[in-house]
């Protein structure tokens, strides 16, 4: 499970039963490692060494006998630290470079106007697009509530990021839910109606629109295009209004 954990922070399969390893003992010479790990000795030192690098390990001399030894468990923390402040920053340089090979290619090629999305991981991608785009969202739901059963803790989760980026969203239910509805707050405002029982889930917003048809494996139909989206907002809006 540990070796699992640290393969994720880039740790190799000999640095981590090495490192492991010297969490056990406290501190080791590479020869007693490779006999313990039963590994090659010249693979166990260099693979240290990459630890030292990492700043995971440490060593001393005892006897003119260098020994290796796990520092401090904060080292590790540090370690992870770290590396989120890098993959924070790949992902500010990402950004800026795609937005960058957009913002040249946008006079010269226009995006799909539709996609699809399947399951859990492509519907949280479309709900991510939403909180990224920071415009108004109007939902009709369907005639259960599958979006906070299907996404579990991360529609909560989701609810909590929109609200702090001030989103505002607009929901209409079917009266059958009513009871089930419960969260209202200055960003989220819904209402009853009995004009429909859709098994489609709608979401508007800026210049596109989600249609959700619900099974085992959701299905999410992305159309980007300002015409369409107003059109349903428009249908949404007259539904809003009717009470």
């Amino acid at each position: 499970m540990l070796e699992e954990e640290l393969s994720k922070l880039n740790f190799t399969k000999q640095e981590s039963k090495i490192y492991i390893q010297l969490v056990k003992t406290g501190n080791n010479t590479a020869n007693s490692l490779a006999k313990e790990t039963k590994l090659n000795r010249t693979n166990v030192y260099d693979a240290l060494q990459r630890l030292v690098q990492k700043g995971v390990v440490s060593y001393i001399y005892k006897n003119k006998i260098k020994c290796f030894e796990v520092n401090a468990h904060r080292s590790i923390i540090q370690f992870v630290e770290e590396k989120k402040k890098e993959l924070k920053n790949s992902q500010k340089i990402i950004l800026k470079e795609f937005d960058s090979i957009l913002k040249q290619n946008s006079t010269k090629n226009k995006p799909l106007d539709a996609s699809i999305f399947m399951g859990k991981k492509g519907l949280k991608l479309v709900f991510e697009d939403m909180l990224i785009k920071k415009q108004p969202i109007s939902i009709i739901a369907a005639k259960s509530l599958q979006l906070r059963s299907f996404l579990g803790p991360y529609f909560l989760l989701w609810h909590k990021k929109r609200e702090k980026l001030q989103i505002n969203q607009r929901s209409l239910f079917p009266k059958s839910l009513k009871g089930k509805v419960d969260h209202k707050s200055k960003y989220f405002s819904y209402k009853l109606i009995d004009t429909f029982d859709n098994p489609t889930t709608t979401i508007i917003y800026a210049d596109t629109c989600l249609l959700i048809q619900w099974s085992q494996e959701p299905l999410v139909i992305k159309i980007q295009n300002q015409e369409i989206a107003k059109t349903h907002q428009n249908y949404f809006d007259s539904l809003w209004n009717l009470e």
